[in-house]
Parts: C-alpha cells; structure tokens; sequence
C-alpha cells in the first residue's frame, strides 16, 4: 500500500502487541517502535493509536514514539494531538463508585481489576468459567451508574461514554488528516465502531487475528501478519 493521503489508525493489545495474561505483561519490543517511528516519518501527522488503555499507559509503554503522534485512549474518551494543548477529559465520579464495588468481587473469585483513569475493566483470562457472574456484575453496575459497559477479550469494562469510531472521525478533521483515506486495524469487538467510522469516510477496517463478523473490509491473521505488513508497506514508500 502507498502511503500518499492515507492515514493509519492502530489499536493496541492484540494489534500491535500480542495479548497477555494480565495488561501489564505485554512486551513492546524495539522492532515495532522503530516500525512505527518509520511509517511516522513516512506519514508525518497521519499515523494514531487508538486504544483502550489510557494516554499514561501508552506513554509508558510506547515511550518517547508516542509524544509525536496522535493518541485516543479509554476507548476515545480522552484524546490528544500533536502540537494542541492536552486537557484530560474528567473521568465520571461514579467510576471510583464502580471499582470499589467490583474490588472486593475480584478478590473473592481471583480475577484481575485494572483502573484506568477513565474506566475500570474486569479481567477473567485467569479464571474463565467467571465470565458470566463477571459480566452480570458488570452488567448490574452499569445500570445503576450510567457507565457504558464495554465487552472485550476476556474482560469486560466500564467506562466514560466514547467509543474509537468518534475518536477516528475527530482526527479526520484535524489538518493533518483531513481529506486522506483512513484505515483502522484492530482485533476486538471495542474496535468495530473505528472500522464503520474509516468505512464511512471512504477507507476500511483491518481484522487483525480470528475471523469473526465483523465491519471491517479486510483481514490478517495475527500480530505478526501486521508487523510484515507495516514492514512490506515501508519498502514500497522507500
């Protein structure tokens, strides 16, 4: 693929970087970061990272990369833009309400609680057959809080209103991605609303991993599979 007015939107765990047992556990090498500084260098302005984690835990994980390029983090709730003041959206006061709830239930059926700044996701990877119980608890906080629930791989989520498809068409309008071409890798279901919104602006979503209904146009395998793509995409644009 040319990189000539297109822009490239990319998830991260399961996208970028391969799942893990717990979020903290996952490895950003020296080859993706020095595979995402060349496609920047290449796309100046166009490439993103839209990802359910939040701004600090990707500046932490990818490092002095992610200071130049675009980020949306929980899931397009908070975003920031090179070269534009940064004002962190306020997380609800009722997340704090929701992990304090979910703490305990966590503890007493040895699952994972992670908080993010604008959410809190439960993590069942370590004890499957919890996944029910897990989503009905969730289910039941989200209705007496008004937080979105948000399903993901092994875990289940909630968090501030936003999803990633809002945060691909803001930075459509931005300068530097104004009338380009975008296409939006990803590999969950917390993913499909970022393949309708590059859909609806004339570009596709990217499946990245199992085949699955879903609204992206196009498909590969594994995290593996991308890393060859971004490297083969690179060697045409050189």
């Amino acid at each position: 693929m040319a990189l000539t007015g297109k822009s490239l939107f990319f998830d991260f765990d399961g996208t970028l970087v391969d799942l893990a047992d717990t979020p903290d556990a996952v490895i950003v090498d020296t080859a993706l970061i020095q595979l995402l500084e060349r496609l920047s260098a290449r796309a100046p302005g166009r490439i993103a990272i839209i990802s359910g984690r939040s701004i600090d835990q990707l500046d932490g994980m990818l490092g002095a990369f992610a200071a130049g390029v675009a980020i949306a983090g929980s899931h397009g709730a908070d975003l920031r833009i090179p070269g534009i003041p940064h004002l962190p959206a306020t997380p609800p006061a009722m997340l704090a309400e929701a992990a304090a709830t979910l703490r305990p239930f966590a503890e007493t059926h040895g699952l994972l609680l992670e908080s993010k700044s604008h959410g809190v996701a439960l993590h069942y990877r370590l004890a499957p057959a919890m996944e029910p119980a897990a989503i009905a608890r969730a289910e039941e906080i989200a209705a007496s809080t008004g937080l979105t629930l948000q399903r993901g791989k092994m875990m289940v989520e909630l968090r501030a209103p936003g999803d990633k498809g809002r945060a691909i068409r803001l930075l459509l309008a931005t300068p530097a991605m104004a009338n380009t071409t975008p296409f939006f890798f990803g590999d969950d279901v917390t993913d499909e609303p970022g393949f309708a919104a590059a859909a609806a602006a004339h570009g596709a979503g990217i499946l990245i991993g199992e085949t699955r209904a879903s609204a992206a146009t196009y498909h590969l395998p594994d995290v593996a599979s991308l890393r060859a793509w971004m490297a083969a995409t690179l060697e045409i644009a050189e």
